[in-house]
């Protein structure tokens, strides 16, 4: 939803990036700057006198990619990842993709299915989206 927010701020103001929007948004009313989540963001901001550099809907991050291409990728590059197991931190590899929307990862000797997205079910394992931003920051 927010990235369909993104492309409709940008198109309706002839904007090239979230920079722009918001140098537009000083001449934006209240009630026209409200009838676009980002527009209005970019609004609030400019009101504020702050300036925010974010290009949310990159095509090489990672939060960009699909699933089965993040799932893909990281077991063919046996991507090492940091996981919490048991509230210890361990260093685990990724090996395949399982059913059901999961990765297998190896840790240690063991095995264990992981999903790919979402949070982490209590007591369950966190996703491999959680692990990649837990051992990569801001990939």
């Amino acid at each position: 939803m927010l990235a369909l927010c993104y492309k409709e701020a940008l198109q309706e103001n002839g904007c090239l990036d979230l920079l722009d929007i918001q140098d537009a948004s000083q001449h934006f009313s209240w009630k026209a700057a409200s009838t676009n989540a980002v527009s209005f963001a970019c609004y609030l901001a400019n009101k504020l006198g702050i300036r925010v550099e974010w290009e949310p809907f990159h095509p090489d991050l990672i939060a960009s990619a699909p699933d089965a291409t993040l799932s893909a990728l990281a077991c063919q590059v046996k991507l090492p990842l940091s996981i919490q197991i048991e509230g210890v931190m361990l260093t685990a590899t990724c090996l395949k993709t399982g059913l059901h929307s999961t990765v297998m990862i190896q840790v240690g000797d063991r095995q264990h299915s992981n999903p790919l997205d979402g949070q982490a079910q209590n007591p369950g394992l966190p996703s491999l989206r959680e692990c990649i931003a837990r051992s990569y920051g801001q990939a």
